[in-house]
């Protein structure tokens, strides 16, 4: 069974500058698992070679295709990039290794990867919650495009709603912080999330939760950070308490932390 690269149309802003890879009548995809860990930064070129590979060691010893592929990482704060190889799956062959990233959709455009991020304060934080789905897309350093971005991770408190909830960062330990970044989830129009009705920092000390002093009001505005900075505070974990909306519920796209 050929190999072949899939483009789809120009009107589907999403895979715009991607390809697909197929096989007989399979849909591939490049798991975390098979290329040591993120999978977005990755570009496949249009001249690449692509060779199927016989793969018993995997469940269901499935057929792969493997080829070349140029990663993009950040170090120093500049974008750096290494080829190494590159190894799709079966789609139906995913997630059977744990949690990580996957795409269909690999970018052959430079300009469509997503280039990680150096890792911060929220990125390497244990999130815990209130209940709710999603805590991996708190800090999954994925930007939104607006607050109804479903492409990337996001955190939503449904079916609760109008209830006080909460999120929290535990740190590895205790640091010094001033800072909160939080962008809002609003699905208007196709769920039922919209912005927090209020919200307020905590900061841990001892076995109390205590308000920060904020010096930036605690905005709720949609499609961008809304900034809180606060008198520093050296804490091993911090908290937002979040009242959610009457009649509906809430979430979050990414919450940092400096």
């Amino acid at each position: 069974m050929p190999i072949r690269r899939v483009v789809a149309n120009e009107a589907v802003e999403a895979d715009r500058g991607r390809v697909a890879v197929e096989r007989g009548p399979l849909v591939y995809c490049a798991e975390w698992a098979d290329n040591g860990g993120p999978v977005t930064n990755l570009l496949l070129e249009d001249g690449t070679s692509l060779v199927a590979e016989s793969r018993p060691d995997l469940p269901s010893g499935p057929i792969v295709i493997s080829g070349q592929a140029t990663a993009y990482s950040t170090k120093g704060g500049k974008s750096v990039s290494q080829t190494k190889k590159l190894t799709m799956i079966p789609y139906y062959a995913w997630a059977h290794r744990g949690k990580g990233e996957m795409t269909v959709w690999i970018a052959r455009d430079p300009g469509k990867v997503r280039l990680p991020p150096e890792r911060s304060i929220a990125s390497m934080s244990r999130a815990s919650a209130s209940g709710g789905t999603g805590l991996q897309g708190l800090n999954d350093q994925f930007e939104p495009e607006s607050s109804n971005d479903r492409s990337v991770g996001y955190f939503h408190w449904w079916p609760k709603k109008g209830t006080l909830e909460w999120v929290q960062y535990d740190f590895k330990g205790a640091t010094t912080v001033s800072e909160v970044s939080a962008y809002w989830l609003d699905d208007g129009g196709a769920g039922e999330c919209r912005v927090p009705k209020s919200w307020r920092v905590l900061y841990q000390e001892g076995k109390r939760w205590v308000p920060v002093r904020n010096l930036d009001p605690y905005d709720v505005e949609k499609d961008e950070y809304n900034v809180v900075r606060f008198s520093p505070v050296r804490t091993a974990a911090l908290r937002l308490e979040v009242q959610l909306p009457d009649n509906f519920s809430a979430g979050i796209q990414e919450w940092k932390v400096k």
